[in-house]
């Protein structure tokens, strides 16, 4: 049955063909980062300034939209300032510190939909703003607050030690810090932004967050959950899982009973490592049902 697969022993051995979303994403990231500035030590633009092939084609601006490059929606997430180390440095932080927690929560597939996505609202957010402007804005800062809003919401209670300014640790439940990113992001758009007094992209932050919290309300709390620990995993199923089907027809087997059983039960074996691998997300309609067809035979 379940506790006699491999799997649900004991972790399997990570294979190099599977490697970690976060680390992907770390390696991605600080690699176009070190593209950034080799253009600009040899292919300095005019006056000595920095190279701007990267910035005039993949960062994101009112400008660089209306000129339909689409894609820079999410290729600015990739992109940081050269000008400042520590851009880059605390948003692979937050992506490694938050990521190692949610991707087994969520599994690869989810967690790569709530990084990018959450890129892709920020980005949204500071187009609402910006649309008529020329500014390019870059940087993981969106999925970054994307991910610290569903953190903050699917565990609001656990206290988490910070480090202010990188030296004063200070201690907060995860609910206060959603409110303070939440409402401080909001009054730096209205206060600083919008009259130009920084140049920090805070409306794409708050896009990220609403994007965390979309993706905990629509996606996260609609039932479907996977959640791998390093000694036991286990499979919380969707209520239509659960709940048992009143009106449902019975249904009757002709064929030999035990060879039935062995199909069924070799079909949900080729479904668990499925799910194991990919998420319940993964499923469809019809492998659904083999499910819930099964969890009834299989339980006499």
């Amino acid at each position: 049955m379940l506790y006699d697969r491999p799997y649900m022993r004991q972790a399997p051995p990570p294979a190099p063909k599977n490697a970690s979303i976060v680390t992907s994403l770390m390696v991605i990231t600080v690699a176009v980062f070190i593209l950034q500035n080799v253009l600009n030590v040899f292919f300095p633009g005019y006056a000595g300034r920095n190279n701007q092939f990267l910035t005039n084609w993949f960062a994101l601006s009112g400008l660089n939209f209306r000129e339909l490059k689409v894609w820079t929606i999410l290729s600015y997430s990739f992109l940081h300032s050269t000008q400042n180390l520590m851009h880059i440095v605390g948003n692979m932080l937050g992506l490694f510190f938050l990521g190692r927690i949610l991707e087994p929560l969520l599994g690869k597939r989810q967690f790569l939909l709530l990084y990018i996505g959450s890129a892709i609202v920020g980005g949204a957010s500071y187009l609402l703003f910006h649309f008529n402007g020329y500014g390019p804005v870059v940087g993981a800062s969106a999925a970054v607050f994307g991910m610290l809003a569903f953190f903050c919401l699917i565990r609001p209670e656990q206290p988490v030690t910070l480090l202010l300014f990188f030296i004063i640790p200070v201690t907060l439940k995860p609910k206060y810090i959603f409110w303070i990113a939440l409402l401080g992001s909001a009054f730096a758009v209205l206060f600083y932004e919008m009259p130009g007094r920084s140049g920090v992209a805070h409306s794409a932050h708050l896009g990220g967050i609403f994007a965390g919290i979309l993706y905990y309300r629509f996606i996260y709390q609609s039932g479907v959950r996977f959640n791998v620990s390093s000694s036991r995993p286990t499979v919380e199923l969707p209520d239509w899982f659960k709940r048992k089907n009143k009106t449902a027809p019975k249904i009757s087997y002709r064929v030999n009973r035990s060879t039935s059983r062995d199909e069924l039960q070799q079909e949900v074996d080729r479904i668990l490592d499925k799910i194991n691998a990919e998420g319940f997300g993964a499923l469809d309609e019809s492998e659904k049902n083999t499910l819930n067809k099964a969890k009834d035979l299989l339980s006499r």
